[in-house]
């Protein structure tokens, strides 16, 4: 893989370095990858379906659908890192699709091997910074209610978050114009979606 240019970079908790850029066109390879490197538990927790029996033309379907950002509605960003067999491997993708009215629907993916580190949260932090700058207000997602890794990333974001269960799912909501410590300081954007 030729060197990319990433517009972000951090390091995990035991000292990765990650780098990270936005979602782009050709990027479905990379997203299938992933998807690839994730166990049955990890897709169905990400997913809310069983997904072990997928057909590969489905798979690179949804992968090219994701890829393929409409960028007046959405938003995506993608992580890389050196593995031991393979340098700059896409470890993890984070997305939003606008809703409309200041509102977009989030979704955060990590390969299993590379879960546990803080990439999740540090990806989600990106984010939502990507989102607030092009005026989303608020973004939603819907979890089981027993996925503690996504509370735990949802604990560590400087947002208020409001959950609302339903059954074995709950409804989250990211407000991105309300810091937990500020409550509300700081002016937003007019939103696109």
């Amino acid at each position: 893989m030729e060197k990319q240019v990433m517009d972000y970079s951090f390091t995990t908790k035991d000292g990765q370095e990650i780098s990270v850029r936005r979602l782009r066109h050709d990027d479905a390879v990379y997203l299938v990858d992933i998807f690839e490197n994730m166990s049955s538990d990890s897709r169905y927790r990400r997913f809310h379906q069983m997904t072990d029996n997928l057909q590969p033309a489905l798979i690179w379907r949804e992968a090219e659908n994701i890829a393929h950002l409409d960028e007046a509605r959405q938003g995506g960003l993608i992580a890389f890192a050196d593995l031991p067999d393979r340098p700059q491997a896409p470890i993890a993708a984070a997305r939003f699709v606008c809703l409309g009215e200041g509102r977009a629907e989030t979704a955060v993916s990590v390969r299993d091997d590379m879960q546990n580190k803080g990439i999740g949260t540090q990806l989600l932090h990106l984010l939502t910074e990507e989102a607030r700058a092009q005026g989303i207000q608020k973004l939603v997602a819907d979890i089981m209610n027993n996925n503690r890794a996504i509370l735990g990333v949802l604990r560590k974001l400087p947002y208020v978050v409001s959950r609302v269960p339903d059954g074995l799912y709950s409804t989250l909501e990211i407000d991105l114009t309300r810091l937990k410590e500020e409550e509300g300081s700081g002016e937003t954007a007019v939103s696109r979606c």
